[in-house]
């Protein structure tokens, strides 16, 4: 399959970790599964794939879901362009939440990505409804500093853009075209040079701060001492006093 880059334009940031998680749920159109993974490769090549600089992992995903690409399976981009042109059609229902799952545990687990990298998932669907499972799956996601980007295929009808925009990071980052053939020319470009194209932030360090007691003058401690003193001795009185009676 030859892949035409549709513009020159990319990111120029390096320490990203990518996952286009890919709905390869049954579809209308006998073209969408070949568009959809054109423009997936499109994206890519806006990158600088390397072990040190980008690197990227796709996830099909239907009833199932399954890691086809992992992020250590190529380092450079033009085997990985290849590869996932290669990568073959499920069909079936669409269940996103165990693409999402699969993601925080195994694509992005803590052994696996770079300390020093931003972590970015870029959802490409034509089938999303609203799930209670799903916007679980995503929160979890989302709670491990992991930035969610959509893609929405509007065309066919069965994307609630509504609840899409409730689970991706930043709803300016939901990526909307009526048309699997217009993936490449409308969410190519937001997607590679802003929405996926971020440096990485460290989460901010909390410290604990430890409140010392002010030291107590000598003077105070004097009189505080003869205070107690007094009234000990003024105890003592009254017993030997009731002793003696």
């Amino acid at each position: 399959m030859s892949l035409v880059i549709a513009a020159v334009s990319g990111c120029a940031l390096c320490n990203i970790e990518l996952a286009f998680l890919v709905d390869s749920s049954t579809k209308t159109d006998p073209n969408a599964w070949t568009q959809m993974l054109n423009y997936v490769r499109n994206v890519v090549a806006g990158y600088t794939i390397s072990a040190t600089c980008v690197r990227a992992a796709v996830i099909r995903y239907s009833d199932r879901a399954d890691a086809s690409i992992q992020l250590n399976s190529y380092t450079s981009v033009n085997p990985l362009v290849q590869a996932i042109g290669q990568i073959q059609f499920l069909g079936g229902g669409s269940n996103l939440a165990t693409a999402l799952d699969l993601l925080r545990t195994q694509v992005f687990a803590s052994n696996v990505v770079r300390s020093n990298a931003v972590r970015i998932a870029v959802i490409v669907t034509d089938q999303l409804q609203s799930s209670s499972q799903i916007t679980t799956a995503a929160n979890s996601v989302k709670q491990q500093g992991i930035t969610i980007v959509g893609v929405a295929i509007t065309g066919p009808r069965r994307v609630d853009v509504n609840f899409f925009g409730g689970i991706v990071s930043d709803r300016n980052c939901l990526i909307q075209v009526n048309s699997y053939d217009r993936l490449i020319a409308d969410a190519r470009d937001p997607v590679v040079r802003q929405c996926a194209c971020r440096t990485f932030e460290p989460p901010p360090v909390t410290t604990t701060t430890t409140t010392t007691p002010a030291p107590i003058s000598q003077r105070k401690y004097e009189r505080l001492l003869s205070s107690v003193f007094s009234d000990l001795l003024h105890r003592v009185r009254g017993i030997l006093r009731e002793l003696s009676t």
